[in-house]
């Protein structure tokens, strides 16, 4: 795990400052590392940024000489010099070789005039091309971000899921990104613009008239205060909305996947006032965050309106000419914009911290599951399978393995080419060690092997490539009914889809409803039988062709005669591979190589249907639960 500081998990508001600067640092080191890639465009934009602040300074001359020109009116002549900052007095009609006592005319005004647009305009193309090329490398880094989150998310193993909540996670890859991006984007263009804004009008200030200048900043430590205290209100409020929105976003998604059953108990309004109830409190502590945001820009500004007007009976005290004092007044307006955003920047930074330390803590989590280092891939395997002296536990929310083991010393033997089949009651340990088979888990002791070979050695995609799953929770894509069946083998043509559909019995409704193979399924497969589902599933399976199938439950949900057809399918799916069966339905296995008894995740017995019904107690209790008499009994 990385050592990323993070804030505790109970008490996200609680962050004490130290902590808070720490993991602020961190943050903000993470985000440069996937800045670095497109480090030449993010350099040209914060030096295109830095040129427009400096040329605040600049156009502040110019606005000193065109004012020196037009506001003395018609008795002004070129000749008469003109006192600028930093550069001291100029002659124009010397610069323009012209007769020092012509008046400047209306012609002279209009051109002097002309450039104050001109000037604005340079400043802000500097600005914009400057931001374009950030908001490109911020585009860029959260693209990646996303793309790095759902990675992370997606190799994360079942474990994980069992606690996380899928909503939380869409929230997390998708808006906390965007919030990275833009926030990110906000504090790059203050940061590397505004301080330097502000250096460039103030040496043009100071040059002009230093004692004013100093006179209108002494206000300027007042507006830290409010500041301060208002950055604590914003960043928790800042981190409750995060926690609302990813409850909000937790409350659509539980709904919209369980919307049959949110239907089927009429509980709409009940899942409605919970997502109002969310929605309330993001939306209160959105207005509470940004009135706090808000607050900071009239604070400021009144403190500089005192600067201003202290400056104005300056003014009248020591006479200064109207072109000087509107030099002055305006440079003093155009520095109280960079300072009022200057002074958002812990706040910004404050809710980028948090947002960005939930995307980078799903980012450094390790999945539970890794290939080792030296794994192999194993090719196409031969399909025997053996469990091997195999415990597991599972886990409680805390990570502290249960008391009780899901399976205790299972030793068992599954050979190439024939059917095996696990029955027993409800928390037997049966999908355990399918899970276990999978590698969805790793065993606390013992191991499982494929051909001899601990699966722990062997990369994840390529022991799963070897095995097919048809199950009761048969899941498709809201997809046409082709990509669903191609996603067991991508590659697939249409001609080898057909295939697969024709021996699954699976073509001959597809060619019946509207638009074929192009059909759309729905949400879920929602717009299919369960029976109807489970073939394309089993379709989907024989395309991938695997040496080794794991049938779970896959008829238990069916009517009789969808039982049938699928039963027949299957059998053409089983032909030459190992199947191992979870089964309620002994029907659905009495013709098993061997059946596997288990009980309290032990295995209690194995053989066929005929040797375990004359011996075996559970087996006996299971099958007259389901049959009468010699109704079953193989002939």
């Amino acid at each position: 795990m990385s050592s990323r500081p993070q804030p505790t998990p109970a008490h996200p508001l609680k962050l004490a400052d130290p902590q808070f600067a720490a993991l602020a640092k961190q943050t903000l080191k993470s985000i440069w590392k996937y800045v670095v890639p497109y480090r030449g465009r993010f350099a040209l934009s914060l030096l295109l940024g830095m040129l427009s602040a400096v040329f605040n300074g600049f156009m502040l001359i110019g606005f000193q000489l065109i004012f020196s020109l037009v506001l003395k009116g018609k008795t002004r002549a070129l000749g008469e010099p003109t006192n600028l900052p930093l550069i001291g007095e100029i002659d124009l009609s010397k610069i323009l070789g012209a007769d020092a006592d012509a008046p400047i005319g209306f012609t002279g005004v209009m051109i002097a005039c002309a450039f104050i647009p001109v000037l604005i305009f340079l400043r802000g193309f500097f600005a914009y091309l400057s931001s374009y090329m950030q908001a490109w490398v911020t585009s860029k880094v959260a693209y990646q971000l996303r793309n790095d989150a759902f990675h992370s998310v997606m190799r994360q193993s079942p474990g994980f899921f069992n606690s996380a909540k899928t909503g939380e996670l869409m929230q997390t890859v998708t808006s906390q990104t965007a919030v990275v991006q833009r926030n990110a984007m906000q504090l790059i263009q203050t940061l590397a613009q505004r301080p330097l804004t502000i250096i460039s009008i103030l040496v043009v200030l100071f040059a002009q008239d230093w004692f004013f200048t100093l006179m209108s900043l002494v206000v300027f430590p007042l507006c830290l205060v409010p500041i301060i205290r208002i950055g604590k209100r914003v960043r928790k409020n800042g981190a409750r909305e995060e926690h609302d929105s990813r409850e909000l976003m937790v409350a659509m998604q539980e709904s919209f996947a369980g919307i049959r059953l949110v239907k089927a108990y009429a509980r709409e309004d009940h899942a409605e006032q919970r997502f109002a109830r969310t929605n309330l409190s993001m939306t209160q502590n959105q207005v509470r965050w940004t009135k706090a945001m808000e607050l900071v820009g009239p604070i400021v500004e009144t403190v500089a309106s005192f600067g201003i007007a202290a400056g104005l009976v300056y003014a009248w005290d020591h006479g200064l000419e109207a072109e000087n004092f509107f030099l002055l007044v305006m440079a003093l307006t155009q520095i109280y914009p960079p300072v009022k955003e200057l002074s958002r920047v812990q706040m910004m930074l404050q809710k980028t911290t948090v947002a960005a330390g939930m995307v980078f803590e799903l980012l450094d989590r390790q999945p539970d599951i890794k290939d080792a280092a030296d794994a192999v891939d194993t090719g196409r395997a031969q399909g025997a399978v053996t469990f091997q002296k195999l415990t597991f536990f599972y886990r409680q929310s805390n990570g502290e393995r249960k008391e009780t083991p899901a399976v205790a010393n299972i030793d068992l033997q599954l050979d190439p080419g024939k059917f095996y089949a696990f029955v027993g009651p409800s928390g037997a340990g049966k999908s355990t060690l399918y899970a276990l088979l999978l590698r969805f888990y790793d065993p606390d002791s013992g191991a499982v092997l494929l051909d001899g070979r601990d699966i722990r050695s062997i990369k994840q995609a390529s022991l799963r490539g070897n095995i097919g799953v048809v199950s009761q929770d048969t899941f498709l894509f809201h997809d046409t009914i082709r990509e669903n069946i191609r996603y067991g083998r991508l590659d697939a043509t249409e001609a080898e889809i057909i295939a697969a559909a024709k021996k699954a019995h699976a073509h001959e409704f597809i060619e019946q409803i509207s638009n074929g193979y192009d059909a759309v399924v729905g949400e879920g497969g929602c717009n299919l039988s369960g029976g109807q589902k489970q073939r394309i599933s089993i379709a989907r399976a024989i395309l991938r062709d695997a040496p080794i199938l794991l049938l779970d439950e896959a008829t238990s949900a069916l009517d009789t005669e969808s039982e049938k057809i699928i039963q027949e399918a299957i059998h053409i799916l089983s032909e030459g591979k190992t199947v191992v069966a979870i089964a309620h339905r002994l029907s659905t296995v009495l013709k098993a190589d061997q059946i596997v008894v288990m009980d309290q995740g032990r295995i209690l017995d194995r053989g066929t249907h005929t040797e375990l019904l004359d011996r075996n107690p559970l087996y006996q209790k299971l099958y007259h639960l389901q049959f009468s008499g010699e109704e079953s009994r193989p002939g």
